[in-house]
């Protein structure tokens, strides 16, 4: 019986060394290991949706598909590909939106003959948008929605693929699947619908200076703050903030303050006699203190939007997205648009504003657009644009309402 013990245990043993080997040798050990990846491995796993890496090809997913540890179940090779069919639509009309060759944001055509929505506070001047096909077109900026972090752009082009924002006139319920569309044939994440539409509150931006004690006077730029990025120097005095008069430090703190995270700014401001005009794109933090507990949690997820406040009505989903996943549309499902991403706000929360809320803001940015633009060829598309998304009439829910604010940049 001895004799029979030892031997069992001593096969059990071998049996364990060789598995130990096994593992130490093999290609998936990483991720055999069950354990939350380094950042380099994260890093290289999110380059899969890169604007520059996006081309339609098949992945061999191997051993992958037998090991698979928890951390990647909801946006792992294998979960987006059971979602392949839910997204060939729509993926066919969302764009990455580039400046400079970089990758900003997605966007979705809103109609065939060029009209784009994305997000709009990383847009810079110079766009681009890449196209499914990988045709690369330069955009214009149209009109930009301060509320709802909206851009309406214009690529010279026709024929396109474009999205049905129709097909759907209320929010999902809560516990509904999604996939954000990118421009590959697999969805960019996967994610479930976690809190209904609600207001989303808006948080004080930050220019990041010392003032003096009555005037707007800048008495000191702290390091990396908006304020240094767009050059701001000391003695500088602040005489407007967006065409608002600020004679004191208060009335300044006050205008700043009513802007969120990432909305940008004109500054005109008194340099040694001369006026000067700035434009700053404020943070949410101010430079150089540490970050709170709870921020500190929200960012152990990956890099989050700036602009991550301040919306009318948005719902709330536990996809993972990077700030440049979003701008682009999500949708259900039965593959219907649902709404557009707009900011990564946590570890676990993405926000997207509900199809209805963005037909209506891009309904006020077209008229707003006219206003401008009434004289000019491209007005009756705009015109008949505006027509489209405003049938059915149910499609367009009040609190889409938007403060537009039209830029007077001539499409190409």
């Amino acid at each position: 019986m001895k004799l029979f013990h030892d031997r069992t245990h001593s096969g059990r043993r071998a049996a364990l060394l060789l598995a130990a080997g096994w593992l130490a040798l093999s290609p998936v050990a990483a991720a055999l290991a069950d354990e939350p990846p380094t950042r380099s491995r994260r890093n290289r796993e999110e380059s899969r949706e890169s604007a520059e890496d996006v081309a339609a090809t098949d992945d061999t997913f191997g051993m992958e598909r037998l090991f698979v540890p928890r951390w990647r179940l909801t946006d792992g090779p294998q979960v987006r590909a059971a979602f392949r069919d839910v997204v060939k639509n729509a993926s066919e009309a969302t764009v990455s939106i580039q400046c400079d060759g970089k990758h900003l944001a997605l966007g979705g055509i809103i109609s065939p003959d060029g009209w784009i929505v994305t997000k709009a506070t990383p847009l810079c001047g110079n766009l681009t948008a890449v196209l499914p096909d990988g045709r690369k077109l330069a955009a214009a900026t149209i009109a930009e929605s301060g509320e709802h972090d909206l851009a309406l752009l214009k690529v010279d082009a026709g024929k396109l693929p474009s999205l049905d924002l129709k097909a759907v006139s209320a929010a999902p319920s809560v516990g509904s699947w999604l996939a954000t569309v990118g421009r590959s044939k697999d969805p960019v994440a996967v994610g479930v619908v976690s809190v209904p539409p609600r207001v989303i509150p808006p948080q004080a931006g930050i220019l990041g200076v010392q003032l003096d004690e009555e005037q707007a006077l800048i008495v000191q730029v702290f390091p990396d703050s908006a304020a240094e990025e767009a050059g701001v120097e000391k003695d500088d005095l602040i005489l407007s903030v967006n065409g608002e008069k600020t004679p004191s430090r208060e009335k300044l703190r006050e205008i700043v303050g009513s802007f969120n995270p990432g909305d940008e700014v004109e500054l005109l401001v008194d340099r040694a006699g001369k006026e000067v005009t700035l434009h700053a794109t404020l943070s949410g933090d101010f430079p150089g203190l540490p970050m709170g507990r709870s921020e500190f949690q929200n960012n152990l997820g990956g890099k989050l939007s700036v602009r991550r406040f301040g919306f009318p009505l948005a719902f709330q989903h536990d996809t993972v997205l990077r700030p440049t996943d979003c701008g682009g549309p999500v949708v259900d499902l039965e593959g219907r648009v649902v709404g557009f991403n707009i900011a990564r706000a946590g570890r676990t929360e993405s926000y997207a504003l509900p199809v209805d809320a963005v037909q209506g803001a891009l309904t006020e940015l077209m008229k707003e657009h006219l206003l401008v633009k009434q004289n000019s060829p491209e007005a009756e598309a705009a015109e008949e644009l505006e027509e489209e998304l405003e049938a059915p009439a149910a499609n367009e829910a009040p609190a889409a309402k938007s403060a537009a604010r039209p830029k007077p940049v001539s499409a190409p």
